[in-house]
């Protein structure tokens, strides 16, 4: 009967710690998702608004892109140059022909 004003671990208050703690590791989790989650839209955010390659997030250079921009551009100059060339001897073709009319 001494025993009888003590009060003794029940089964219900260790149910209770175990689904505390279950509890607490889903919000955890959960909490990590949404952080993982916010993180990756702020990136998306960030990289939408600048709207540039090389302030993009976790951006590396590509060597070869390098390359073949310099490449393109090496190009288009030469393109550009042999228009401007074919324009003039279209013009002297013009102006040879309206001679070699007029002087008949």
């Amino acid at each position: 009967m001494w025993n009888a004003g003590r009060e003794t671990s029940s089964p219900g208050t260790d149910l209770s710690e175990n689904q505390a703690k279950k509890e607490k590791e889903r919000l955890i989790k959960e909490l990590q998702l949404i952080t993982e989650e916010r993180n990756d839209l702020r990136d998306r955010l960030r990289f939408l608004t600048e709207r540039s390659m090389k302030n993009r997030p976790h951006f590396r250079p590509n060597p070869y892109y390098e390359d073949l921009e310099r490449m393109e551009e090496a190009v288009m100059s030469i393109l550009h140059n042999l228009e401007m060339e074919n324009t003039e001897v279209h013009e002297n073709n013009h102006k040879l022909k309206k001679e070699i009319t007029f002087s008949r």
